[in-house]
């Protein structure tokens, strides 16, 4: 076998992957009767690129997959993508406007612009697709699925339907997060806040002083609450008085007492808008207060704010209000203060609180079977979570998620967009009402012209992508049936582990729990795995306004391909662990991959060159194969490839992927290139039939540990080594009991660090490479197998000559290591001393006269007087420095003699 001077991922990942997925290694089987080890892709936005988000998760969930194919498993990966609503709406409109259209919903209406949605979808996905297969995931093409697949929509509907039916979704008005940029509702979870500087306002309210962010919003208040112990206001309560605004309307406002009302802060009376602030609505529903909705959807005062106001911009009917008050003597001080702002996270544009006629979930309401009990949706996320069934890592992020659960208001589900899954209700005139998952018969009847919340949706990801596609077509078999009549689902659900960002927990993690208990009576997944944000060099998360900090990893793979692109976001990696990314980890992976291809090419040659020189013939396949073993330092590889093989499972299994990458690492570089690739160099050693075995046996045992990591690399190398099949389907490695050896290992474990110790020696004592030094060690312990290795210490250390000292050791001029099982001396051989010492007597020279050079300078006084402050400090450190390398040198030479 000739291997290339060097892998080259451009030539060989692409084929690699045709390969393995023309061989069907990820096409999972539910009837092998193998256990099940299930990943559900979070599916990406079928119209976006690959970002490093998603190459961690990619990366993350693939080294998990292939780790437990490799064990034994029946391993799914689900890949799919999300039709992105609102997002992939907003990208289509822009487009069209950009072409021309001035009001795309208008001229096209709903029909026609959503097949334009669709079509550009499906144009997109592709490029999705073929980023993944980039990463090298080995994910279940065959089983393929899309947010908006009518299997998908069809389980969307059924299970709308029958949360209706159990009181668990209404509709009524309520308070909704609304972006007037969008268009649209917004959740509680898709909002972000920003701190802005802003002005507080106290206004002259009638009897009152009432403090305010939002002096617009008082042209549509109802009512003053205040505390109902309050003294100072017991006087006014369900009292009424008229405020008439200056150039606004007129208002009748109502005293009521309300608990809710904190007397300690402002003048403790609040103004009541009804239809501008959650707090407000739930004051106004629990005493029957009106609503004036002066905001409209359009984010502009409506008329009921008076005529003079009626049009304007928030911000422009603020400042003019403002104005009048002023005028009026109405406003007793303004002051600056910072504002905690709401800003939806898709338009980074402010949210305004609106009232509307929406659809909720309730969360609240006892009506989920659960385990035998009948607890809210509410009660079963927490539960399953505090009782262990779902474990969530890092194990901090639990008490995010308690929080979380703790505040949970109902669930606003519907959205004022065509892109989605529409919601699945119909009326008739007044009175007549149908929720199902398919169209009702008869005449009249108007759908719901809403769509759902795309989380809605992705919360059903783990088991609506396992539903049987022609059962879900036939309308006649109910949601249970279904569930239960698709055998996918029966045979790998619930999934395994849910790996996502820590950053959507609450988006779309705590969803898939509340929606999986209650549709399938059980829990989505057992493991959350969140991993971390992808950070620039800087820590800062990554931007495109900092191109120079940032790694794109369609870039990378196309550079350094996608093992290195993939071991650069895996080292270091931990459960919520935020990771710095930046080129010196592409170029460390790059490295390693050189090492492992380089390791190859000497193994290749050694193995052949033993076989060839045995007396008997060994077939290819029968390379490998341990017998009996019996040197010591292939009973000592073999030892340590067993310790290294129990290692990396527990951290594989414990979820510290960065850890057991590292474990590999060091002992791949170490154990293997470092000590027992020289060793192997030197007879017998390099002589017997069985270090063939063991070396073959142990490169591939490396193979397979990297393979989860960099699967590229080491199914070439597999193949090009004469392995049996591919990797990808081979067998991960165990290890073996019988061959642990402790008393060969340890002697071998002290070869090792005397070999250590004295390449350590030789690097304080700066000697050159090449320089043959004289070694002398005194065993306290395993002296036998220092002795028997002596010729392999001799190579590894480039020793001259290598000596056993039978008392006490001769340390003159020489430099001494000690450990507990050894002492040993180090000087250099005698012509090699010699070139030392006129090696350093130059050092020496040149040193001097740079530093006369610097004291020259420092003398001078226009360089002291004129030169700036800092150059002057720079050279006085240099001459220091010299110095202190003129007396280390001095010193060295006085030790030769």
């Amino acid at each position: 076998m000739a291997l290339d001077q060097y892998f080259e991922p451009a030539k060989y990942e692409q084929d690699i992957y045709r390969r393995w997925e023309e061989s069907g290694a990820f096409r999972a089987d539910r009837d092998s009767g193998k256990p099940p080890f299930v990943i559900s892709m979070p599916p990406p936005n079928a119209t976006g690129t690959l970002h490093t988000g998603h190459a961690v998760m990619l990366a993350l969930e693939d080294l998990m997959i292939r780790w437990r194919r490799m064990c034994g498993d029946e391993a799914l990966w689900v890949p799919g993508t999300d039709h992105a609503a609102i997002a992939t709406e907003s990208v289509v409109i822009r487009k069209l406007q950009a072409d021309g259209m001035k009001d795309p919903r208008g001229e096209l209406g709903r029909e026609e612009l959503v097949r334009r949605i669709a079509k550009f979808v499906e144009g997109s996905q592709d490029r999705i697709r073929q980023q993944i297969r980039a990463m090298g995931s080995s994910c279940d093409w065959s089983r393929e699925r899309y947010t908006m697949d009518p299997q998908l929509n069809r389980c969307v509907n059924g299970v709308f339907a029958r949360m209706f039916r159990d009181g668990l979704i209404y509709r009524g008005p309520r308070i909704v997060n609304w972006d007037p940029y969008l268009q649209t509702t917004v959740s509680d979870d898709e909002i972000y806040h920003q701190d802005r500087p802003a002005k507080f306002y106290t206004l002259r309210y009638g009897p009152f002083l009432v403090a305010t962010s939002r002096p617009e919003t008082k042209l549509g208040d109802t009512a003053v609450a205040v505390h109902p112990d309050d003294e100072r206001w017991q006087h006014l309560i369900d009292t009424t008085f008229e405020v008439p605004w200056p150039k606004g309307p007129t208002l009748t406002i109502r005293v009521v007492a309300d608990t809710s009302v904190d007397p300690e802060t402002g003048t403790g009376a609040l103004g009541v808008t009804p239809a501008h602030s959650h707090v407000d609505f739930e004051i106004a529903q629990r005493h029957d207060l009106p609503l004036i909705q002066v905001i409209g959807e359009d984010g502009r005062m409506t008329e009921a704010a008076g005529e003079t106001y009626a049009g304007m911009t928030v911000e422009d009917c603020r400042a003019a209000f403002v104005a009048a008050l002023d005028e009026a003597n109405l406003l007793e001080k303004t002051e600056d203060y910072t504002q905690s702002t709401s800003l939806c996270y898709r338009s980074k544009k402010p949210i305004e609180p609106l009232p509307k006629e929406q659809w909720f979930i309730t969360v609240d309401k006892p009506m989920v079977s659960w385990r035998g009990r009948r607890l809210s949706l509410k009660q079963v996320l927490r539960e399953v979570v505090a009782d262990g069934e779902i474990r969530i890592l890092p194990e901090h992020q639990e008490k995010t998620y308690f929080h979380w659960i703790d505040n949970l208001r109902d669930w606003c589900i519907s959205r004022q967009i065509w892109w989605g899954h529409q919601i699945p209700v119909w009326y008739r005139g007044d009175e007549d009402v149908y929720v199902g998952h398919r169209e009702p018969l008869g005449d009249g009847w108007i759908r719901d012209p809403d769509t759902l919340d795309t989380w809605f949706s992705s919360a059903l990801w783990t088991w609506s992508t396992l539903v049987d596609t022609e059962l879900a077509a036939d309308p006649e078999i109910g949601l249970a049936e279904l569930l239960r009549r698709s055998p996918d689902v029966q045979r790998f659900h619930p999934t395994s582990v849910m790996e996502t960002g820590y950053d959507i927990l609450f988006f779309w993690v705590a969803r898939m729990i509340l929606m999986t208990t209650y549709a399938t009576g059980e829990i989505p997944f057992s493991t959350v795995y969140l991993h971390g944000l992808i950070l620039d060099t800087d820590g800062d998360k990554m931007s495109k306004s900092k191109p120079e900090t940032c790694v794109d990893p369609l870039e990378t793979i196309e550079e350094y391909g996608a093992d290195i692109m993939r071991l650069a976001l895996l080292i270091g990696n931990a459960p919520g662990k935020d990771l710095k990314l930046g080129n010196e980890r592409l170029v460390g992976g790059k490295r390693l991959i050189n090492k492992i291809w380089n390791a190859a090419k000497l193994v290749d040659v050694t193995v052949t060159r033993i076989v060839e020189g045995l007396d008997r013939k060994l077939e290819k396949h029968e390379i490998g194969i341990l017998g009996e073993v019996n040197h010591p330092v292939n009973r000592w590889m073999l030892s340590r490839l067993g310790a290294l093989i129990e290692r990396v499972d527990r951290r594989l299994t414990d979820y510290t992927f960065g850890d057991a990458a590292e474990i590999i690492r060091q002992s791949f570089w170490g154990e293997l290139c470092d000590f027992y690739l020289e060793a192997i160099k030197v007879a017998p050693l390099s002589e017997l039939e069985e270090t063939a075995h063991v070396l073959s046996h142990s490169y591939n045992t490396y193979l397979k540990l990297y393979h989860p990591f960099l699967p590229f690399v080491t199914e070439q190398l597999w193949g090009e080594l004469g392995g049996e099949g591919m990797l990808i389907n081979a067998s991960w490695p165990q290890a073996d009991a019988t061959q642990t050896w402790p008393d060969d290992t340890a002697g071998v474990d002290t070869v090792v660090r005397l070999v250590a110790a004295v390449r350590g020696v030789r690097t304080e004592q700066g000697l050159e490479p090449g320089a043959k030094i004289d070694v002398e060690i005194r065993p306290q312990s395993h002296a036998s197998a220092l002795e028997a290795s002596a010729t392999i210490i001799a190579r590894l250390v480039r020793a001259d000559q290598l000596s056993f000292a039978a008392g006490e050791l001769a340390t003159e001029g020489a430099a001494v290591a000690v450990d507990p099982a050894f002492e040993v001396a180090v000087r250099l051989g005698q012509a090699d001393l010699e070139a030392e010492r006129t090696r350093l007597q130059k050092q020496l020279e040149d040193a001097r006269r740079f530093l006369d050079g610097l004291d020259k300078r420092l003398a001078n006084e226009n360089f002291v007087s004129r030169a700036k402050p800092e150059a002057v400090e720079k050279t006085r450190r240099d001459a220091e420095a010299q110095r202190s390398t003129i007396t280390s040198i001095e010193e060295r030479l006085g030790k030769m003699g």
